[in-house]
């Protein structure tokens, strides 16, 4: 396993990528599942989720091919680097009562969130998920929905964005990953951040910030469905103070949500506090 890294283990509002934007790119096979110290305290978190959350998992029934790559994919990488697929224990039914199916069987050993997605005759749709740590979206409302209306709240998204996407979905080779790395900021909490992000109310203090970056990787099976690996990881925004480089990420988290639309503000739900996070930020940058 990994040695226990400086945290915030990833920045990506210090890499100059602009937010909104797709910025996809290629990964080693090696590199594709990204495994830390905080696999076995996630991986507990997942498996009572699984356990007691009947909207954590969403399966179409024509998956069973692609449910199956995707588990022995996952075992084998880890396999790979001498790491037991199944370090803690798997729930022997799901909530309601449900058999473990593979694409349950993979999740269980990887922190990251796993997505199948399926192109259908006009566009790319969400056929399977186990999704245990949502980002203030809930796996029912986007379940066999098309892209567009997964995506449709998306600032930006109507247009190139959504044309860009697909066609990346469409020309990604079997075995070439590609990776993305997305920040948030909410309050309190911990991975699960519950909720549709169209009915949670705006914050309004900045108490307790906490920066939600999410890894992502989409890599094509042979079955020519896509499987997204979403790994969410939290960290105090206060934790940069101990950070060795935490006075330039402070400062350009500063900047970043110093630049932020309207419309991007809304998304993120800051709209009401960004000025205060920002002068929090440059505190902890000086």
């Amino acid at each position: 396993m990994a040695d226990v890294a400086v945290r915030p283990r990833h920045t990506p509002w210090a890499s100059g990528t602009k937010p909104f934007s797709i910025a996809m790119s290629p990964i080693a096979l090696e590199d594709w599942i990204e495994v830390d110290e905080r696999r076995l305290a996630d991986l507990g978190e997942k498996a009572a989720i699984l356990a007691a959350d009947p909207d954590a998992v969403r399966i179409r029934p024509d998956c069973a091919r692609s449910e199956a790559e995707v588990r022995d994919l996952v075992a084998a990488d880890l396999a790979r680097r001498g790491l037991d697929p199944l370090p803690v224990g798997m729930p022997s039914r799901l909530a309601g009562g449900r058999p473990v199916s593979p694409l349950v069987e993979a999740a269980m050993m990887v922190p990251d969130d796993l997505v199948v997605m399926r192109r259908g005759e006009a566009a790319w749709s969400l056929a399977a998920g186990v999704v245990a740590f949502p980002s203030a979206w809930e796996l029912r409302e986007k379940f066999d929905r098309p892209m567009d209306e997964i995506h449709r709240s998306v600032p930006g998204w109507a247009g190139p964005m959504a044309t860009r996407v697909a066609r990346i979905f469409d020309h990604l080779a079997v075995d070439a990953p590609v990776w993305r790395l997305n920040w948030s900021i909410q309050f309190g909490g911990g991975l699960v951040l519950a909720g549709s992000k169209h009915e949670r109310p705006a914050a309004r203090t900045v108490e307790a910030p906490l920066v939600r970056v999410e890894r992502q990787t989409l890599r094509r099976l042979a079955t020519g469905d896509l499987l997204f690996t979403i790994k969410v990881m939290v960290d105090p925004v206060d934790a940069l103070a101990r950070h060795p480089d935490g006075a330039h990420l402070a400062a350009s988290l500063a900047t970043q949500l110093a630049g932020l639309d309207p419309a991007q503000l809304e998304y993120k739900g800051l709209v009401h506090v960004r000025d205060a996070l920002v002068a929090r930020l440059g505190a902890l940058a000086a």
